[in-house]
């Protein structure tokens, strides 16, 4: 029998693509990456208090959160990069201030648990239905406490408009991605093509994704209840305009 299960939730797909996707320099500058997300306006917490990381991957952020203080719990969806999650805190000597949990983001909620909560990475529009991602959306306002605060950090559909290119080939440290892209439904979908080349083995996976505009996602997070949001075009705050690097958006309950 064939195997049907969208990329998404294929660990042979995040497996594959661990190495291009997660390079040791994206770990290294994790702790940069949070010292800016920590300042943006709007994020107010301090060393002890609980911060969700959905989804995780293989514990770049949560790690650098918890040997900053925070209480941290990591969610994914594929086992091998909680996995080296785990070990990554046990080698940071922070296993007792971050916990993993293996959760399907749309099925994760804690109510009231987190003062922060971090969707990062383009880790969200992975699913067919508009419904999926409202019901993310809410699962994360319901796990914030009273005065909490969501930060999401994505390729919008703005910058990806102005900055397209249908083929594209990067170059890691094992081989290969060639991403080959085509827009569909009014630029509201992204159908993407991805062939991992390594020692002259080729594998090929579609990796489709909803695009969102800095209107559309604050928009959806109104809906579900969040109360003020902000969209930033950098990591620095600054504003979300022609120059936009990406699409930083800060959420507060």
């Amino acid at each position: 029998m064939s195997d049907t299960r969208p990329w998404h939730e294929d660990d042979r797909f995040w497996e594959a693509f661990r190495d291009a996707m997660f390079p040791e320099e994206k770990f290294e500058r994790a702790g940069e990456e949070l010292d800016s997300i920590l300042a943006l306006p709007g994020v107010d917490v301090t060393a002890g208090d609980s911060v969700l990381d959905l989804p995780c991957g293989p514990g770049r952020h949560s790690v650098a959160l918890a040997e900053r203080g925070f209480d941290v719990t990591g969610v994914d969806a594929t086992p091998a990069y909680l996995d080296e999650a785990r070990t990554r805190a046990s080698d940071a000597d922070v296993a007792d201030r971050v916990s993993f949990v293996d959760a399907d983001m749309r099925e994760f909620t804690r109510p009231g648990a987190f003062d922060l909560a971090l969707n990062l990475f383009t880790s969200f529009g992975y699913f067919d239905e508009r419904a999926d991602d409202e019901r993310v959306a809410e699962h994360l306002h319901a796990s914030l406490a009273p005065g909490g605060t969501l930060v999401m950090d994505l390729a919008s559909k703005e910058t990806l408009a102005r900055d397209f290119r249908a083929r594209t080939w990067d170059e890691f440290e094992d081989g290969y991605v060639l991403e080959e892209r085509t827009v569909t439904d009014d630029w509201s979908w992204m159908e993407n093509s991805w062939r991992l080349v390594v020692d002259g083995d080729v594998r090929e996976y579609d990796v489709s994704h909803r695009l969102y505009s800095a209107y559309e996602l604050t928009s959806l997070l109104e809906r579900v209840g969040f109360e003020t949001v902000n969209a930033y075009g950098t990591l620095d705050a600054d504003a979300y305009d022609h120059e936009a690097e990406r699409l930083l958006v800060v959420a507060e309950k």
